[in-house]
């Protein structure tokens, strides 16, 4: 059992910068085998640090849409560990390199694809939908040198690193999905995103314009009640609640406007099961989910793996912590692979969207 799992948070995040340590089990699922064994397993290991990550096509799959195979990952993977330790950040990298990411996708598909999106809006199919597409890369470097050298420009609060034999996994993730702790749920969805300006003065301006944007307003408040109704599944009656229906957040390329919804948790359910029922994210879905994820697989030609899946851990006292695996890299040998993608609304402009999907990846570029 080869396994290396780094977590890195920052000074705004809950998000430890920890290890496991000493793997005593694991467990791999297929796409169609039952989440229950997955709940299982945490049962089975309560007490130990687990780490793990359940891809986007797992989590739609549950809601009983068609999703395409996964190549060279499983669907849902977790390890058990003896323990944990806590770690520091690798700053002293150098000589780390690899080729700049490149849409694998012809603009004109992607212009095809969101005018037929626009088309299903109009006919009342769904109001949102997360519209996303491959970019592809190579490297040289090991697995680990690469994720601490993306790590120099992507301080964010929700980074995770997964090696095995046969791929890694780099995830710089500014978003939060799901935390559970003594009982409470909490969820950060993120929807609205403006580049930083080249000066404070554009950076200003930039910001301002998110701020005022009512498509991108309009967006964020779709997707709080998505998941204000996806808690209220989970959650005992009258306990959920809205904290902050629009924060800012500010990346080294990008702004982010977000919002903050709590419950507390049925006493009857593991905190895992909470998580995969609600997966997909609704942030990275749609609105209706189940409408927008068929409509994904309709338009995405191939699966999105472990990008826009969830990663995260749970630790010996049972808290659980698990982000949305965006600004995600998945690695094979030496090929990289990075989604990139968008809500789409009626009131969506097709060169923004498709500007803004390569927003996202610029500050994961050489």
């Amino acid at each position: 059992m080869s396994h290396k799992v780094l977590f890195l948070g920052n000074e705004h995040s809950d998000w430890r910068n920890i290890s496991g340590s000493n793997p005593v089990d694991e467990i791999s699922l297929s796409i169609d085998e039952s989440p229950s064994r997955l709940v299982d397993f945490a049962h089975k290991y309560k007490g130990k640090f687990i780490a793990g990550f359940i891809t986007y096509e797992f989590g739609a799959k549950q809601l009983g849409v068609p999703v395409h195979e996964l190549n060279g990952i499983p669907a849902a993977h977790f390890v058990a560990f003896e323990s944990f330790h806590d770690i520091e950040e690798n700053s002293e990298l150098t000589g780390v390199s690899w080729d700049h990411f490149q849409p694998i996708i012809p603009r004109n598909v992607y212009d095809t694809n969101f005018n037929k999106i626009k088309t299903h809006i109009r006919a009342g199919d769904f109001y949102q939908i997360n519209y996303t597409h491959p970019l592809k890369s190579k490297t040289d470097a090991t697995p680990e040198q690469l994720f601490h050298q993306l790590r120099q420009n992507n301080k964010v609060g929700f980074s995770a690193f997964f090696e095995s034999d046969d791929w890694a996994i780099h995830s710089l993730s500014p978003e939060q999905f799901i935390k559970i702790e003594n009982g409470i749920i909490t969820t950060k969805p993120i929807k609205g995103t403006m580049p930083r300006g080249k000066n404070n003065q554009e950076d200003e301006n930039n910001l301002n314009q998110l701020l005022n944007s009512e498509k991108e307003q309009a967006e964020l408040y779709m997707i709080i009640d998505l998941l204000r109704n996806d808690l209220g599944k989970v959650c005992e009656t009258g306990t959920v609640e809205v904290l902050e229906s629009k924060s800012v957040q500010k990346l080294e390329k990008v702004f982010h406007t977000y919002g903050l919804v709590q419950g507390k948790i049925k006493s009857e359910l593991h905190p895992l099961e909470a998580l995969i029922s609600m997966l997909p994210g609704g942030s990275i879905s749609g609105c209706p989910k189940i409408r927008a994820c068929e409509i994904i697989h309709e338009m995405e030609p191939s699966p999105r793996s472990i990008y826009t899946g969830t990663i995260g851990y749970i630790l010996p006292n049972g808290t659980l912590n698990f982000n949305i695996a965006i600004r995600t890299i998945f690695q094979q040998n030496e090929e990289l692979t990075l989604g990139v993608g968008g809500g789409i609304t009626v009131d969506s402009n097709q060169a923004d969207e498709y500007e803004e999907t390569l927003a996202k990846a610029a500050s994961l570029q050489p």
